[in-house]
C-alpha cells in the first residue's frame, strides 16, 4: 500500500462483545449471525456519514488498521476478518463501495495500529486506495 491519499478512510469503534475472530471458540451460531448483523449495520451507518458522491467503482486496494485496546506482542490483525467482513459488507450496503468482490479488491492488507487506549474497544480503520501502475 503506497501512502498516496485514500479514496476513503472510515474509522470504526467496535465492542469486544461484537468481535468474530478467525481462531479460538466460534461460539452459538445464533449470536455469531446477530453479531454479524450488527457489524454490518454498524459499518453501513458508519459509512454513510462519510457522505461520499458515489460508490467507489474501480478496483482498489484496501488497508484495515486494527487498533487494540492496549498494546500487546500477541496482536494479529488478520484475526479479525470475520469482524472486518461484515463492517465492509455495511460499505457496500451504504454505497461506499459498488461491490467487496475481487473485480473491486485487488488487495486486502492488515496491519496492527497504536492502541485506542480504551478498555474493551478495539478500533477497525479501513481506507480504500488507487492502484498505483507496477
Amino acid at each position: 500500500m503506497s501512502a498516496d491519499k485514500a479514496l476513503f478512510r472510515l474509522a470504526i469503534d467496535v465492542p469486544k462483545s461484537l468481535l468474530l475472530k478467525s481462531n479460538g471458540s466460534q461460539g452459538s451460531i445464533y449470536a455469531n449471525t446477530s453479531k454479524s448483523n450488527e457489524l454490518r449495520r454498524l459499518g453501513c451507518i458508519m459509512a454513510r456519514r462519510l457522505r461520499l458522491e458515489g460508490p467507489v467503482g474501480e478496483r482498489i486496494d484496501l488497508l484495515t488498521v486494527v487498533r487494540y485496546p492496549r498494546r500487546t506482542a500477541k496482536a494479529d490483525a488478520p484475526n479479525l476478518y470475520p469482524t472486518v467482513k461484515h463492517l465492509e459488507d455495511g460499505l457496500v450496503d451504504a454505497g461506499v463501495l459498488v461491490d467487496d468482490s475481487y473485480q473491486y479488491i485487488r488487495r486486502h492488507a492488515f496491519q496492527v495500529g497504536e492502541p485506542t487506549g480504551r478498555p474493551g474497544v478495539w478500533q477497525v480503520v479501513v481506507s480504500g486506495h488507487r492502484i498505483k501502475e507496477e
